[in-house]
Formats: structure tokens, C-alpha cells, sequence
């Protein structure tokens, strides 16, 4: 699964990277990005153009009823086929920007040890703290309740923010010994296709899914601070020594406890 990640590229950096036409609201930095917040997200409207545009993580129905649980992930081998998804993977995909996310891997005393993977280079191994390439995790929206219900895409503006789903796979061998779930990462060959508003038949929804092939990541292990979801600083994604104790390189901004 994904349940945390970072975004700390700026809106000029992601609007060159992901060829940007319209950008809406803003964003800060985040090493620390957790459900419910708001977090930067590319998606095309029914004539193409790109929009960067923040989302809320944690993906709910426009059927839904009061006291639904958002859902912040969403499996890719049966996205096309769960109702609560299927209108989505169909018709409203997304980009989601990230550095890279975090994982937790459950220890045999029961602990669990937080890792933070990004892209790997040539050698597999990971960027320095601080310089991890952005990468796109494939994603899923829905409008709000009080939007567009009508499941047409190419509304740009809602009085609430879409919310929005993260596509997960199976690890892949180098990465399933710290979680057997990993993000969905779309490479920039494919990010047209996603985006797509003219792909709208289910199995070729599905066939597209099954032909984005596993992101090379590379895994560094990270000290507990993360797990406090008030930590947010550079510090997060540095490397971490379980039996030296805390090695962060960068100024904490908030409480690192």
C-alpha cells in the first residue's frame, strides 16, 4: 500500500516536467504527505490541456453516505471491476507527483522499521537525500457531491477539491521483503495514454494498467520521526542508523518526536 509520501518538487518544476497548461492553487513543499491533505495532482480536461491542481487523498463516492471511510488506495488488478472504482479507472485518472513514498517494514519483535523508497539509478541505488526525481503515481478521482455527478470529465472548477485514489501492485522481488504492496508508477512514455479522456473501454483501461511495468525504486532506511504525521521536514528522508539512533543531516522544522 501507500499510505505516505513526499512531494517537495515546486509548481515551476512540475509544470515543465508534466507540460502544464493551467495551474490551480498552491502547494508547500511536503516530506510527510498523509491522507486527508491536499496534495498536487495532473489531470487533462476534454480538450487535453493539463491541469495541475491539488486533490484531496482519501477517494470517496459521490453515492457515498455520511460516514464513509475514505479510501486512499486502490488495488490495480480489480480497479476496473470494483464498483466503488470502475467509473473512475475509466473515466477520471490522474497523475500524482512524488520524491517518493515511505514504507514500514514489521519487524520479527513485532516493531515495525520505516523505509523511504525512490527512484534507483543505474546502479540501483538510491539519490541523495534531497534529489530523488520525480516520479507519477497513477491515480484515480471522483468529484465531490456537491459537483459534477454526471461522471463527465473536463470540469476544472468545483467548489470542493476531487478526491482522489492511489493505484498499488504487488511488490516487486527486490522490495517484498518491506511491504508486499507497492505504488503504481506511470512512466512518462505512458503519461499521455493515462491521461487519456478518450480512453474510456474497460479492458483497455485494464490492458494499459497491466502493461505499466514495475518502477525501479531503490529503498533507504528512514528514522520513526515519520510516523508522526505533525513531522514534516527534509530531515524525514535521510538516512537512519536503528542502532546509532537519529541521523538527521538537515534542521528538524517541527517536533521530531
Amino acid at each position: 500500500m501507500c499510505g505516505r509520501f513526499t512531494m517537495y518538487a515546486d509548481d515551476a518544476e512540475l509544470t515543465t516536467l508534466f507540460d502544464i497548461d493551467l495551474v490551480e492553487g498552491e502547494h508547500a513543499p511536503s516530506y510527510n504527505q498523509a491522507p486527508s491533505e491536499l496534495i498536487r495532482a495532473v489531470r487533462s480536461d476534454a480538450e487535453a490541456e493539463r491541469l495541475l491542481t491539488n486533490q484531496k487523498w482519501g477517494f470517496v463516492p459521490f453515492w457515498a453516505k455520511e460516514g464513509f471511510k475514505p479510501l486512499i488506495n486502490a488495488r490495480a488488478e480489480t480497479v476496473t471491476e470494483k464498483p466503488v472504482f470502475s467509473a473512475a479507472a475509466k473515466k477520471r485518472r490522474c497523475l500524482v507527483p512524488s520524491n517518493g513514498y515511505f514504507e514500514w517494514q514489521k519487524k520479527r519483535d513485532g516493531k515495525k522499521q520505516p523505509y523511504f523508497l525512490s527512484l534507483a539509478d543505474s546502479d540501483g541505488n538510491p539519490a541523495p537525500p534531497g534529489s530523488e526525481p520525480v516520479m507519477a503515481m497513477a491515480g484515480i478521482y471522483e468529484w465531490p457531491a456537491a459537483g459534477d455527478q454526471s461522471g463527465e470529465a473536463g470540469k476544472l472548477e468545483l467548489p470542493a477539491p476531487a478526491t482522489v485514489a492511489l493505484l498499488t501492485r504487488s511488490s516487486s522481488d527486490t522490495l517484498g521483503h518491506i511491504h508486499d504492496r507497492m505504488p503504481v508508477f506511470v512512466p512518462r512514455s505512458l503519461w499521455g495514454m493515462w491521461l487519456d479522456q478518450e480512453l474510456t473501454d474497460k479492458d483497455k483501461v485494464a490492458e494499459l494498467i497491466a502493461a505499466i511495468p514495475p518502477a525501479p525504486l531503490a529503498p533507504r532506511m528512514v528514522a520513526p520521526a515519520v510516523g508522526n504525521v505533525r513531522n514534516n521536514f527534509p530531515g524525514l528522508i535521510d538516512p537512519y542508523d536503528p542502532d546509532g539512533g537519529k541521523l538527521f543531516s538537515r534542521s528538524c522544522w517541527m517536533s521530531c518526536g
